[in-house]
């Protein structure tokens, strides 16, 4: 089997959330490329670019299509390791290495009529906890916002949330206080994202003050994050209670925090590295004795799907993990979402990631 072509179709998606604010009304946009590997076989790989942070043009598209095609086409997509090692000796936009990792596999899948989690080992579980994402409160309508936002989701079944905290540590205060007020610990808060907001002794303090909340995790307290001295991250996690994550998906960078133990918990992301690196970093943290969760930066039903099934095979998965996007998204090009039920992903079967492009959704999501 070779790989012949590949297809790269930029689409837009609608969050539910607002684009300034949770209270906005008018709605986030999200821009991602749904990538097609054809084969001399028939057999196709899907794969998603979620999320991406580059502006998809038509001269972007081809570019990005021209440059994978010269390290893809003319491979056996069996001969995965061999094309990932010549993928990397090359630098990527975010998103885009992770989009080819999740169409080869599921490709193989396809191929050997087998689930992409099979392909890992076979899977541990078939569901995964998840988190829903929250913006931070940034005006006093933000609150009520979000607060109605937390009935929305408590009534699809939906018990736990991130929330990003820091950029109004009283508004904050007042959306969390209400929280706990009508919902109780019917609402899991699994981490407070301070997205690397405070200093050293600010964030001890602010993690003593809002530990009242009982968050699982305080997450990203650090400004500078990956440059600061290991020092600084011990002195934080030492001086709290509540642990302590960071997003850690590069080798370099998750090898440092491991050997110092620099926080209790990674947020490993595999939009930075793909599904293949991803399980390495898993170990990893597993070799160092510490804690994991995979990471999300919003993924459709392809993307979503590529991380239900390493999900559902990685054994070192400690919280509930961030991969909610379907939730997220109004529009899907897939003919069915991937499946949500009580708090849970659910793990596709395949074969491949198990789920199948709807033709008209993709027309009509489809970036001009």
């Amino acid at each position: 089997m070779k790989i012949t072509s590949l297809e790269l179709i930029p689409v837009f998606a609608t969050r539910e959330m607002g684009k300034s604010g949770p209270s906005d009304p008018e709605k986030s946009i999200s821009h991602h490329v749904i990538l097609f590997v054809h084969t001399d076989e028939g057999i196709t790989g899907l794969g998603e670019m979620s999320d991406i942070n580059f502006d998809p043009t038509p001269d972007t598209i081809e570019k990005l299509g021209a440059r994978l095609s010269s390290v893809l086409v003319g491979k056996n997509p069996l001969e995965l390791n061999a094309i990932q090692v010549e993928l990397y000796q090359q630098t990527w936009e975010h998103q885009v290495t992770c989009g080819v990792d999740i169409a080869l596999h599921d490709l193989i899948g396809k191929a050997l009529d087998v689930p992409v989690y099979q392909l890992l080992g076979g899977k541990v579980r078939d569901r995964i906890a998840f988190a829903y994402p929250i913006k931070p409160c940034k005006v006093p309508a933000d609150v009520d916002a979000n607060l109605d936002r937390i009935d929305w989701i408590q009534d699809l079944g939906h018990p736990t949330i991130r929330y990003y905290f820091g950029v109004d540590l009283s508004l904050d205060e007042k959306f969390l206080s209400e929280l706990r007020k009508r919902w109780g610990d019917k609402v899991e808060i699994n981490a407070l994202d301070a997205s690397g907001r405070f200093e050293v002794e600010e964030a001890i303090d602010i993690i003593r003050r809002f530990s009242q909340f009982e968050p699982n995790l305080f997450e990203s307290p650090l400004k500078g994050r990956y440059d600061r001295p290991m020092e600084d991250w011990v002195a934080v996690r030492e001086a709290v209670d509540t642990p302590i994550s960071e997003h850690l998906s590069e080798y370099e960078v998750a090898a440092r925090y491991a050997a110092h133990h620099a926080v209790d918990v990674f947020n490993i992301g595999p939009g930075y590295i793909g599904i293949t690196a991803t399980e390495k970093v898993f170990g990893l943290v597993e070799v160092f004795g510490l804690q994991a969760l995979l990471g999300s930066t919003v993924e459709m039903s392809i993307g979503t799907a590529g991380r239900a099934h390493l999900a559902a095979a990685l054994p070192n998965i400690h919280y509930p993990c961030y991969p909610a996007g379907p939730v997220v998204y109004d529009e899907q090009i897939v003919k069915e979402r991937v499946r949500y039920e009580s708090g849970h992903l659910i793990v596709p079967d395949g074969p491949g990631l198990g789920v199948e492009i709807d033709e008209d959704r993709l027309r009509a999501q489809r970036l001009d």
